[in-house]
């Protein structure tokens, strides 16, 4: 169980949200340009151009925002891009960008994930109850629960990233267990490439992230309607690939005690095996 503060700071004073209309992209787009802009060292017109505030891969996405209610601004953001039988876009941007090679047998099992885009700004405002290295922390762990809590509604068979040290030592803290699949390559900066299994991401991450999972599974299934035309408006999605009702069901059915194995409705973990 999360202490209070943490579980209140991540469903009261900051919360997900599933960017679903043009308002949501533009503020995914502010957010984007207030991270990269002196971490790439580009001003946002470049950026723009570049394609790094928003491509044709966002379009192909699951993306989520965070919202610091307290200033009712959004300070941070993630994707998850995905690919299906449906895509138009059969690489993840690792492969495409990244010159990540050798990983083709990682992905023929459809529909996969890239978690990528993740940006959370320095502009924080301090709280009462968290230094700002765990602020920062915190929130990028919420981050990640986005990813997770769409690995409930979407069953991909596995997760990929391709991730700087800093990230990675943040997200294996919270038993975050990514396996590594590739050599270092410059990737707007040296970064790693990495592979989780879906159902073994989620499992070893219960502990840390399970209750506030739950929490927005639960607040998504009584106002559903926003995802559902998100869903309806993806050319690439389709209503029977979301889990959504099965898990609204078992929610009626159980309540808060439903079982992380009924939640997944799938069988048991596969292992994802290192390359290197």
């Amino acid at each position: 169980m999360l202490p209070k503060q943490i579980f209140k700071l991540l469903t009261e004073d900051y919360t997900l949200i599933l960017a679903s209309d043009e308002k949501d992209f533009q503020a995914i787009k502010e957010v984007r340009a207030e991270v990269f802009s002196p971490k790439y060292s580009m001003p946002p017109e470049i950026l723009e151009k570049k394609g790094y505030l928003f491509s044709q891969d966002d379009e192909q996405s699951f993306l989520y925002l965070l919202r610091d209610n307290t200033r009712d601004k959004y300070v941070g953001t993630v994707r998850a891009f995905f690919i299906n039988q449906s895509t138009p876009v059969q690489k993840m941007p690792m492969q495409k960008d990244g010159n990540v090679e050798g990983i083709e047998y990682l992905t023929q099992q459809l529909p996969i994930c890239e978690i990528s885009r993740m940006a959370l700004s320095s502009n924080l405002s301090k709280h009462k109850d968290f230094s700002a290295l765990q602020l920062s922390t915190y929130l990028a762990m919420s981050l990640m629960i986005a990813t997770r809590i769409n690995s409930f509604l979407y069953h991909y068979s596995t997760l990929f990233s391709i991730m700087e040290p800093s990230l990675f030592r943040i997200l294996k803290r919270q038993n975050v267990k990514f396996n590594k699949i590739g050599n270092a390559v410059d990737y707007y900066g040296m970064r790693t490439p990495f592979a989780a299994d879906r159902e073994k991401m989620i499992c070893e991450t219960e502990e840390s992230m399970g209750q506030i999972t739950k929490y927005y599974l639960k607040e998504l299934c009584k106002n559903p309607e926003s995802f559902w035309k998100f869903i309806d408006n993806n050319p690439y999605l389709k209503r029977s690939d979301i889990q959504l009702d099965r898990i609204c069901k078992l929610f009626e059915e159980y309540g808060d005690d439903v079982d992380l194995s009924l939640l997944l409705g799938e069988s048991a973990p596969k292992k994802i095996e290192r390359t290197v």
